[in-house]
């Protein structure tokens, strides 16, 4: 990698021109990689589509983001796309002159916490539903004949409170133990589920503990699936046809990760019972599938999470991976996306590699 990079380096030098690098992404975000560059670079925010960037500049020598919007193939000197999270452009995109890297460095040292808040906070949407309840409340109570036209108090405002949910964690681990730790504070009750003991007693934030998941599907009112998920196939599939069969009618299951879901059978049991549902973070395909990314032809139709009719439906909310990737992750990634384009000008090893130049 690093002798691929110096000799890109010093054909930069060698040909007398400033490189480009394209960024599918914001332009806040493109100002933010510029302003952390230590090295010459233009940087051109090309929007998430590609528009801006169509023509095959011979400047560029990396794309940032959604490199796949276009057609990387047309790059004559490309030699590096970088991935602007953890998910990386699918490799078949990827002409094998350049190399392919991800975003490293905030996970797993960072991004527990954001995802223990997201879990609690799909439960207090599911429960009070605000959006819903605001587009109704605007509809109506501000109608010149209002408020005939709203529901009545009692079905508009009747909701049963986090507080009396219990929530079931599947998969007792870092992030479990903390959704566990936010739930008990708000006065859940919380049981949770993992492969090994010690099980009794219980930490304290847990009503119990133990390896039976079937007890868990029974009793919880949310599942919260936070077992280890892509290469991990002892977990894959977990929620099934069978799982969800035993699960509470009006559950709701919040999967950290698209490996333990099967989302055949997920989305055949939304459909036959429409009290349950599920906030969807994590797709098994598409441009939120991770960890290889494909966002449109020749790989896939544009912008497809997996399952189009399961996004589709009433009782899921469907979300584009927002779990994780808060505010101070990004500020992380246009630095981490920035250190890779000064280190591949200076011939310095590159971070987050996932796949290697081999031309």
């Amino acid at each position: 990698m690093a002798l691929v990079a110096i000799h890109l380096a010093a054909t930069v030098t060698a040909a007398g021109f400033v490189p480009t690098a394209l960024v599918l992404e914001s332009v806040d975000y493109a100002n933010s990689v510029r302003a952390h560059l230590q090295t010459t670079w233009n940087i051109v925010a090309c929007s998430t589509d590609g528009a801006n960037c169509t023509s095959p500049d011979p400047t560029v020598r990396a794309v940032i983001g959604r490199a796949d919007a276009i057609d990387l193939t047309t790059l004559p000197a490309l030699g590096l796309v970088q991935g602007a999270s953890y998910f990386h452009t699918d490799e078949r995109a990827v002409p094998p002159r350049a190399v392919i890297a991800k975003e490293t460095g905030f996970w797993p040292a960072m991004g527990m916490a954001q995802i223990a808040e997201w879990c609690i906070a799909a439960i207090f949407e599911h429960q009070y539903r605000l959006s819903q309840a605001a587009r109704t409340f605007e509809a109506c109570a501000f109608a010149p004949d209002a408020p005939s036209d709203c529901p009545f108090d009692s079905t508009a405002t009747n909701h049963t409170m986090v507080s009396d949910l219990t929530i079931g964690i599947l998969g007792y681990g870092r992030i479990g133990s903390r959704v566990a730790s936010m739930a008990h504070a708000i006065g859940a009750t919380v049981v949770a589920t993992k492969r090994n003991g010690p099980f009794v007693p219980p930490p304290p934030n847990l009503k119990w503990l133990s390896s039976d998941n079937d007890r868990l599907y029974r009793e919880a009112d949310v599942i919260v699936v936070t077992v280890p998920g892509t290469g991990h196939p002892e977990t894959a599939g977990m929620i099934n046809q069978t799982s969800l069969a035993l699960m509470k009618e009006h559950a709701l299951i919040l999967p950290v990760s698209a490996g333990p879901i099967k989302f055949t059978d997920l989305e055949a049991a939304l459909r036959r019972r429409p009290t349950l549902a599920a906030v969807v973070d994590t797709w098994p395909a598409g441009c939120w599938h991770f960890p290889n990314a494909s966002c449109g032809a020749p790989l896939g139709e544009r912008d497809w999470p997996g399952s189009p009719t399961l996004a589709s439906l009433t009782n899921v909310v469907p979300l584009p991976g927002v779990s994780m990737r808060d505010a101070h992750y990004w500020g992380h990634s246009t630095a981490c996306a920035a250190a890779n384009l000064d280190a591949f000008v200076t011939g310095q090893p590159l971070r987050g590699v996932v796949r290697n130049a081999s031309a």
